[in-house]
């Protein structure tokens, strides 16, 4: 079952994701519970946990996430109720809750080793929540944090690539709902000689057979890399269906990592990095998109003519 502290959490790193989430202090609404029924007239912690991921949504009106569960709050309620097929009731209960961290966990980037930051750290609480306690929270994924994934991977029969994607997330929630038991001691990182000026991941493993590009901010694994142009698109274009080559619909995942990509070079359905864009997979495709060219997702039209028409590098990741 999902825990309060599962959920207040989500909602700490959720801001990492979308530009309108309110950020959530670390701590917020720490004493959640599975037993907490949240229902209108409410006025706690857990309500403002409540209102910021239905804000992050586009089902909360307000400004302010105020702590309040006011009309206005019960109205989100329901219909973010009504759009995930759930019991339309406005009251904020087990599935409910569920619901909403699911909402964060598909939403989130790809993350892989050497990627860093806040959905990292929240990334490794779920680890350590399904039992992977000896894990730290570094907010770094280094080489325990992929061994751990790795074992998730293996445990729950999905591709075991040590990339956290919605099969994983998806794995994750249901060891939260129904916990199992799986291989979940962490494993010590190499012993490395200058400690002193690394954190414990950060410091460079030993070599392996992944090509790896090491950088002070990230680490990539690629088994392929090369320049290609790109442009950006959005979904909400003339003529748009707003559902990509591969099913992905694009208005109701706007913050889905999406590239348009000549299948002959890049199949679809290939997990990438590309500069200055970050993790996504391959997941449409466009008439003028041949050869070395790529189009990334974008969800509001000002971004895309932002980013213009550029000469990137791009990762094809294990």
């Amino acid at each position: 079952m999902y825990s309060g502290t599962t959920l207040a959490k989500s909602a700490a790193v959720a801001a990492t994701f979308t530009s309108t989430f309110v950020m959530m202090p670390q701590l917020a609404a720490a004493h959640l519970n599975d037993n907490t029924v949240l229902y209108k007239g409410m006025s706690c912690d857990e309500v403002k946990t409540i209102q910021s991921i239905l804000k992050s949504s586009g089902n909360y009106p307000l400004a302010k996430s105020t702590g309040y569960f006011s009309g206005n709050t019960e109205k989100a309620v329901k219909q973010f109720q009504e759009n995930n097929n759930l019991t339309v009731d406005g009251i904020v209960g087990e599935q409910t809750k569920a619901a909403l961290i699911a909402y964060i966990n598909k939403n989130m980037d790809l993350l892989s080793r050497g990627s860093n930051g806040n959905e990292v750290a929240y990334l490794q609480e779920m680890l350590k929540e399904i039992g992977f306690k000896t894990l730290p929270v570094d907010g770094y994924f280094g080489e325990r944090t992929e061994n751990s994934v790795l074992a998730l991977q293996e445990a729950t029969n999905i591709r075991t690539d040590g990339i956290v994607g919605p099969k994983t997330w998806r794995s994750i929630e249901k060891l939260l709902r129904h916990p199992k038991n799986i291989a979940t001691a962490a494993p010590t990182d190499t012993p490395k000689k200058n400690q002193t000026q690394v954190t414990s991941e950060q410091a460079t493993s030993q070599p392996v057979k992944k090509t790896r590009v090491i950088r002070k901010s990230e680490t990539v694994a690629a088994v392929k890399e090369f320049y290609a142009n790109s442009t950006a698109y959005t979904a909400r274009c003339t003529g748009c269906s707003g559902t990509t080559a591969t099913g992905i619909n694009l208005l109701k995942n706007p913050n889905a990592k999406v590239i348009a990509v000549d299948p002959s070079v890049i199949p679809l359905g290939t997990k990438l990095y590309v500069e200055g864009y970050g993790y996504a997979v391959a997941g449409d495709t466009g008439g003028a998109i041949k050869g070395r060219k790529i189009d990334v997702f974008f969800n509001n039209n000002s971004t895309a003519l932002q980013w213009g028409r550029r000469t990137v590098k791009v990762k094809i990741l294990e």
